[in-house]
């Protein structure tokens, strides 16, 4: 990890960056029934309760995610649009959800990185404490549930179900806030500071995002 950054993602040029490996990585695992081709990017990207991040090994960009914060005040995300009757009735008595969604990993660094997906989801672990969120969401491959069950500790919350979006029947999942000691013991790659949560979410008064925010699992893993 002494070599990874991450990067809040606004700029255009990002953005572009960010639609090619999404799309490589997508149409390589095929994960949505049509490829992406120029709709990696999107307007949810764009959204008032999203966050984009980019994550860079050794200078090069290596995989992202979408966090969206979902709450009464802002109440769509990806997992909301296509589980309403869970999610709605939640969110209306006052519960709020991280919702990561547009997890990719470049393909090639991946064998080389086996972690990678780890340290792109630490983000969404930060968020869930930063935003005080009740769960933390994760729409998934049904496949995919035991490593979801086992790192996470996460319930299914509705699903197996087919949409016409992905190529596979989706499952939503949950992992409650309380959850996160027990996973930075098991995991410490998980921990963080409270600087580097700060840096990730927090835009300063000048408007002026950090060029890059280096991970501090090794430094808090250490001091817990």
């Amino acid at each position: 990890m002494e070599h990874v950054e991450y990067r809040r993602i606004t700029a255009s040029e990002d953005f572009e960056a960010i639609g090619r490996l999404r799309s490589q990585a997508f149409d390589a695992r095929y994960i949505y029934a049509k490829g992406m081709a120029n709709s990696a990017v999107d307007e949810t990207d764009r959204a008032p309760n999203a966050y984009v991040f980019g994550m860079y090994y050794y200078g090069e960009l290596v995989s992202t995610v979408r966090l969206q914060v979902v709450s009464k005040e802002y109440p769509t995300s990806v997992s909301t649009s296509l589980f309403p009757s869970t999610l709605k009735p939640l969110i209306e008595q006052g519960m709020s959800f991280i919702d990561p969604t547009r997890l990719a990993v470049d393909e090639r660094i991946s064998h080389l990185v086996p972690g990678l997906p780890l340290i792109m989801l630490r983000t969404a672990v930060m968020a869930t404490t930063y935003f005080e969120a009740d769960f933390c969401l994760s729409l998934v491959k049904e496949g995919h549930a035991p490593f979801y069950r086992r790192v996470f500790r996460s319930t299914a919350l509705a699903g197996p179900e087919q949409f016409d979006l992905f190529a596979f029947p989706a499952v939503l999942f949950a992992s409650p806030r309380q959850n996160e000691a027990d996973i930075c013991r098991r995991y410490p790659l998980f921990c963080y500071t409270e600087s580097e949560r700060r840096l990730m979410f927090e835009t300063p008064a000048s408007g002026a995002l950090p060029l890059v925010v280096v991970p501090t699992a090794k430094v808090a893993a250490k001091a817990a």
